[in-house]
């Protein structure tokens, strides 16, 4: 089960909702280093479990803008979390954590640290079409 698939995405944020989650996984794409997002997800289980107990203001306690401006390494041809998972749920906790109603929008979140899809290959030709990709290519397609 991953962060989008969990039951109760649209739900408020809790420990337990931390704790339990599970991102997919990456290897021969970018992703981000899983030691280094839960090592963020432990420090807002901490965060969470303090306000939860009614503790609010302890020393070494997230806010919003801190989990909204984290930045992982990225992994390639290593284990790592799916990015576009994790950002949403960091968008969830940041709302939660400013003490606003989580997001519940299709659109997702803008990240202005990915590449875009899109983006014109820097090596390749000016005015050349490019080649066709994927397995339908085999095949005429």
């Amino acid at each position: 089960m991953t962060a989008s698939d969990e039951p109760g995405y649209g739900e408020p944020i809790s420990a337990e909702t931390v704790l339990h989650v599970r991102f997919s996984t990456t290897k021969f794409t970018d992703g981000y280093d899983q030691s280094e997002v839960d090592d963020l997800l432990d420090r807002v289980i901490a965060t969470l479990r303090a306000r939860e107990a009614g503790e609010p203001g302890e020393l070494g306690e997230l806010g919003a803008e801190q989990v909204a401006g984290t930045t992982f390494s990225r992994t390639r041809f290593r284990e790592g979390y799916a990015m576009d998972e994790v950002d949403d749920f960091l968008d969830r906790i940041a709302t939660a954590l400013a003490g606003g109603a989580p997001r519940t929008s299709a659109t997702p979140p803008v990240a202005h640290d990915r590449v875009v899809a899109d983006a014109p290959d820097p090596g390749a030709t000016p005015g050349l079409i490019p080649p066709r990709r994927g397995w339908r290519r085999l095949f005429g397609g």
